[in-house]
């Protein structure tokens, strides 16, 4: 399979704010390391948190993302749903439209992975490259162990997996609520989901509707 492009979606709620710089240092760094293994990336924060709270962030590491070549650092405001008031069901929310957006504009869906984590989680400098191999390989998902950051619900040495942390679909294989549906591990039917940082291969019951 031809991948030549990743998009990283990162969902930001208003508690992951605090967050953000140490996440977004990490996946900066993956995804220098993936352009100079020739693969383009976009860093997507999806995001309720207002404008204000994300742009010293922003502010701090835009300009980096601008020094190198094939990385792009985007943001979107989504304003949190009236009502809703459980972090899961926000974060697949913001995924969810995040998903839709990327579907309508990806020139390239097939050559394209897209990625997801957290705010709470470091990734690996090789983490998109390590998902792009298995992808070129043929898979259609693939996910991983994470190492947890901090925050009140990750104590230290939390090693537990959280599949929306560490995900990876192919962007032609993303209809309306798939990553959400991936990342909370329900559904009907059984979908491999190639572990990217062990030869293991594991089917959790989830279901990817054929593309449109």
């Amino acid at each position: 399979m031809r991948v030549t492009r990743a998009v990283a979606l990162l969902p930001v709620l208003p508690a992951d704010v605090p967050l953000l710089e140490n996440s977004l240092e990490h996946l900066i760094e993956a995804a220098d390391e993936a352009s100079a293994a020739g693969i383009a990336t976009t860093l997507l924060l999806t995001t309720s948190a207002p404008p204000a709270a994300t742009a010293p962030v922003l502010a701090s590491w835009g300009p980096l993302v601008d020094l190198l070549d094939d990385v792009d650092l985007e943001v979107e405001h989504h304003p949190a749903p009236e009502g809703v008031d459980d972090p899961a069901a926000e974060v697949a929310g913001l995924l969810t439209r995040a998903a839709d957006g990327l579907r309508r504009r990806l020139s390239d869906a097939p050559g394209t992975v897209v990625l997801t984590s957290t705010p709470d989680v470091a990734v690996g400098p090789d983490w998109i490259t390590e998902h792009v191999r298995h992808h070129r390989a043929g898979a259609t998902a693939s996910t991983g162990p994470v190492r947890r950051t901090g925050g009140p619900d990750a104590p230290e040495g939390d090693h537990r997996h959280d599949t929306v942390a560490n995900l990876a679909v192919r962007a032609d294989l993303l209809p309306g609520g798939v990553l959400a549906v991936l990342s909370a591990g329900t559904g009907a039917g059984r979908l491999a989901l190639v572990h990217a940082l062990t030869p293991v291969v594991a089917s959790p019951a989830v279901t990817i509707p054929s593309s449109p």
